[in-house]
């Protein structure tokens, strides 16, 4: 009898040197939940991560914790060669693969989230982009891939690469160039590695007319790809639309290896036009739009206006910037949030956009006091989130069709009641915006919303409306009737909503008299005009000052709430040389802020003594047992704006992956495929680019303030000692250590973050597994997904697959000098929490 597997097999075999489309498939429908969280099922995942996973056959079932029996089925490919049906949303499909010979070929699939090749992981393309090219390893024999799908539609096909080092051409990240500037310009290329060996001793290439840049590439491991950084001078001669760039990658014992040929726009000063920046995030090659400003009136000030906007879900940044007229005001610019999907604007979509609000300001140099922010869709979502965080950055705020978070756009619920998840939770409170909606006092506010958008519903800025109704008082609002979600470009090039954003401008610092700021972390938002909270007493928890300052009077008063230490910037008040006086706008009141001013400061039930400091303009203050104080500048080793934790403050500053290599041949393995699988979802859904160096190749002496990553434990990786010893948490094989307790199990994932030493602002992020099953545990953590939290540290078993929150073992946050505190830490023993704090938001 011949089973649906070997009649598949057989059915999947290629002709010589050409690609296959794969037609056939067993598929099942989804064995579990996903969520944007930590914590998740799935009863395939389980299986897999802890051993049990068996190819299935046609037929085979599979019963979930609830009693749900799902079974194996075969399915066809239509005749467009995809892949359609229930279980193309979030369930699997496997395929068996006869092969000729051992070789390397290339996968192009799209529309999975991930694929499982012969066990490896390797990233999907969920958003069915079509930019993934692969090279895989196969087997003479049989070969499997398991696809964990996405959004209802999958297509896989299999070809040989171009070349054992070749240049992908589907995901390109270019320039315009302008004419007049000479450059140089940088672009952003994909080398593909299709061999088992690792390539060293590359070089890229790039030549336009007859000039020609030349750049040493990093060591490329073996089946992998990394998204490089092309510098290039475009040719003086270029006419037409278009300058001609050859991109050639080399080596030195074998010469070319391969060339490819792209044509990069040419664009006047005076069009919407694309410009590219190395990100001080991961060193990529990242872009912005910009649409120019129209010459402006003799009447309109010098220094321009700065409108930062935000683009929607799918939407390209050139693309958002092509949506608006040229204003006479001034220049607009549309950052990319690292891809059209990119972060909701969160995370490291918000790095992005703050990396191109710096980038422009230094470019276009606007007025300071008239930068506004603007966006539509998840783009206004952005808005939102952004002017809560970054109270006083903006003088005016207007979001279009914009949702207020996940918590109600998904109807993701309320925050869990068991502690382990509510402290998970609250590693998530920098995406719940309405927690920082005082902040918005120090903004104006334009809502703008169809009134039948079948996309973000209405009700989404009607709760924004009630809420501001109820203490803002500059806030407008317009609901177009009988629009929808997209309404054309006046949906964001409102002539209502620019002329509310120009009516309003940024105070002085100096005539900011008082002020409320509330954070849930300095590492995000630590400054308001001119307060800045320096730390918080329990992390991720909303702290609140509110605040008074009598110039003339030299005094302070204020009221904090969860605070440890801030900051009173004296310079922004008019303090200066000695001796040295200044007006504010009004001429009227003297600055007294000078070095050596007496100053009282009433804050909270304490009153402090304090004169102006002489360098730095900030007057430091922290509470203590004995109440408040002045203090010298922050010690750096401390949580502060710089380094405040949770997790993922460890992903940016240029970080790097460190695999561990001291394990067993299989741990290494693991190791290896999981950063590799990392480094390649970091680049799908950041543009971004990692370096992934072995532990016995790293220095840690050598560029202190890069974030570290490191995969393994204290058994496997030879960094840990260096870089962890005094760690109050330690993974090793078979435990993971918090403080004086041990949770045992080799299915166990730690995951924790350090400051890094040495360095004021770098953090080392841990990912450990205590055996295969938690290092296979690690590989499918939401690490890269926004609104997912992550706190300090945590614990997490293989059960979570089965069980969700049951296997969510521990989570806690440091103490302000990376301590770990049992009052904000919570573990989970013998099936029952033990809480160690609220836990909770």
């Amino acid at each position: 009898m011949i089973t649906w597997t070997l009649l598949a097999a057989l059915l999947l075999s290629p002709a010589p040197g050409e690609p296959l489309l794969l037609r056939s498939a067993l598929v099942l429908e989804s064995p579990g939940r996903s969520a944007r969280s930590a914590v998740n099922r799935d009863a395939v995942e389980h299986m897999r991560v802890t051993g049990t996973w068996r190819d299935p056959v046609e037929g085979d079932t599979i019963t979930l914790p609830d009693g749900k029996t799902l079974t194996w089925r075969a399915l066809a490919a239509r005749e467009d060669g995809s892949f359609r049906g229930r279980e193309m949303s979030g369930g699997y499909a496997y395929f068996a693969v006869e092969w000729p010979r051992r070789e390397v070929a290339v996968l192009r699939a799209r529309g999975h989230r991930h694929v499982f090749v012969n066990g490896n992981p390797r990233v999907g393309d969920v958003y069915d982009l079509g930019m993934t090219e692969i090279p895989i390893l196969l087997e003479a024999g049989r070969n499997t891939l398991l696809f964990k799908t996405g959004r209802g539609r999958l297509a896989v096909e299999i070809a040989p690469p171009p070349a054992e080092v070749f240049l992908s051409d589907k995901d390109l990240t270019l320039p315009d160039v302008v004419r007049g500037e000479t450059g140089p310009f940088h672009a952003g290329v994909i080398v593909v590695n299709a061999s088992e060996e690792t390539q060293e001793g590359l070089r890229i290439r790039a030549t336009s007319g007859t000039g020609a840049v030349q750049a040493e590439l990093p060591p490329l491991p073996p089946l992998s790809f990394r998204k490089v950084a092309v510098r290039f001078v475009p040719s003086p001669e270029g006419k037409g639309d278009a300058v001609e760039l050859t991109l050639a990658i080399t080596s030195e014992g074998k010469g070319l290896l391969h060339e490819s040929h792209c044509s990069v726009r040419l664009r006047d000063a005076t069009s919407v036009h694309k410009r590219t920046f190395l990100s001080e995030i991961d060193g990529s090659v990242q872009y912005f739009a910009v649409t120019p400003q129209e010459p402006p009136d003799a009447a309109e000030p010098a220094a321009p206006s700065l409108y930062l906007s935000l683009h929607g879900a799918s939407v390209e940044a050139i693309g958002q910037a092509s949506c608006y007229r040229s204003k006479k005001s001034g220049v607009l610019v549309a950052p990319t949030n690292r891809r059209p999907y990119g972060f909701d604007w969160e995370d490291w979509g918000r790095l992005d956009a703050l990396e191109v609000l710096k980038i422009a300001e230094k470019l276009y140099v606007p007025d300071p006091r008239r930068i506004y922010l603007t966006g539509h869709s998840m783009g206004g979502h952005g808005v939102w989130n952004l002017g809560a965080h970054l109270p006083g950055r903006f003088a005016a705020i207007a979001p279009s069709a914009g949702w207020c978070d996940f918590w109600s756009y998904t109807g993701r619920g309320s925050v869990s009641e068991d502690p382990v998840m509510a402290m998970l939770e609250r590693a998530a409170n920098p995406s719940r915006t309405l927690l920082l909606e005082r902040n918005y006092l120090h903004t104006g506010i334009y809502v703008l919303h169809g009134d039948v958008d079948d996309n973000v519903p209405v009700t989404q800025a009607r709760l924004f409306r009630e809420r501001l109704g109820t203490f803002h008082p500059n806030f407008a609002y317009f609901e177009k009737k009988g629009a929808g979600h997209w309404w054309g470009n006046e949906c964001m090039d409102w002539p209502p909503l620019f002329q509310f954003l120009e009516r309003n401008i940024l105070p002085e610092p100096r005539e900011v008299t008082e002020l409320e700021f509330v954070t849930v972390s300095p590492g995000i938002s630590s400054r308001c005009h001119w307060l800045v909270i320096e730390a918080q007493e329990r992390s991720l928890l909303p702290s609140r000052v509110t605040a008074t300052v009598d110039r003339k009077a030299a005094t302070f008063e204020l009221t904090t709430e969860n605070v440890v230490a801030l900051a009173l910037d004296l310079s922004s008040l008019g303090g200066g040389s000695a001796g040295e006086v200044k007006e504010d706008s009004s001429g009227k009141e003297p600055a007294t802020f000078s070095p050596g001013t007496p100053i009282s400061v009433r804050i909270d039930s304490d009153t402090v003594a304090a004169t102006s400091p002489d360098a730095g303009g900030l007057l430091h203050l922290r509470r203590g047992a004995a109440g408040w104080a002045t203090a010298a500048p922050r010690d750096p080793f401390l949580k502060s704006p710089l380094r405040s934790g949770a997790f993922k403050d460890a992903f940016r500053h240029r970080f790097l992956f460190v695999v561990g290599t001291r394990g067993s041949d299989a741990e290494d393995r693991l190791l290896e495929d999981t950063a590799r699988y990392h480094a390649e979802t970091f680049w799908y859904r950041g543009n971004g680019q990692v370096e992934i160096v072995r532990d016995t190749a790293f220095d840690p002496l050598a560029e202190p303030d890069r974030g570290v990553i490191l995969y393994g434990n204290a058994d496997t990786n030879a960094a840990w000692q260096t870089l962890l010893a005094g760690s109050p948490v330690q993974v090793s094989r078979g435990k993971v250590r918090i403080g004086e307790r041990t949770l045992p199990g080799d299915d166990l994932a730690g995951l924790f973050v350090r400051p890094r030493p040495g360095s004021d602002r770098a953090c080392v992020a841990v990912l450990a597994g205590t055996g295969e099953a938690g290092t296979r545990l690690i590989e499918q953590l939401p690490i890269f997904v926004s609104g997912a939290g992550f706190p300090d540290w945590m614990v997490l078993s293989a059960a979570m697959l089965l069980d969700g929150e049951e296997g969510a073992l521990a989570a806690g946050f440091f103490g302000e000098g990376w301590s770990l505190r049992e009052d904000d830490s919570v573990f989970r023993t013998a099936g029952r929490d033990v809480p160690r704090s609220e836990g909770g938001r």
